[in-house]
């Protein structure tokens, strides 16, 4: 993702996500810490349909934003994204990647279950809307085996 990106991956994060949506300076800030952040975009036909966000401090790599168009789900991008964090994680010398979802998203459970990820607590009435977020934790150690899938196309690095 660069900052090129931007407007569009805000256009979608605020369709995806209209309760809880970042504000479009929360990415630019994101970006500019390359440091300790790695964005990532998926791309089909010219159009961003997915994008993804991970900040890593050791020993610990956070999923920060995970999210593909609903048009687009069940094609692989969300694993092509997952499967880059998780890379980027061990790049970075990380032990763990933590995540949070939405408990009433099981189709992004059964994601993070099949990269091996297990709950590990819940954050009762996490998201502004009340739903509660089931933290889950994947040890990097336990995930030499991630699901096989394609590259995520990126459009660039911050």
């Amino acid at each position: 993702m660069t900052a090129a990106d931007i407007p569009a991956v805000h256009e979608l994060e605020r369709r995806l996500f209209p309760v809880d949506a970042w504000p479009l300076r929360m990415f630019l800030d994101e970006l500019a810490q390359a440091e300790t952040r790695r964005y990532l975009i998926a791309e089909h036909a010219g159009h961003i349909v997915g994008y993804a966000g991970l900040m890593c401090i050791e020993p610990i790599a956070d999923v920060q934003t995970i999210a593909v168009v609903p048009e687009q789900e069940g094609k692989g991008i969300g694993s092509a994204l997952l499967t880059e964090l998780i890379r980027e994680s061990r790049l970075r010398h990380a032990d763990a990647v933590l995540l949070e979802v939405r408990a009433d998203n099981p189709r992004a459970q059964q994601l993070y279950r099949r990269f091996g990820f297990e709950q590990i607590h819940v954050r009762p009435r996490y998201y502004r809307d009340g739903v509660d977020a089931l933290i889950m934790s994947l040890r990097l150690d336990a995930a030499a085996n991630t699901p096989d899938t394609p590259e995520p196309r990126e459009a660039g690095r911050p």
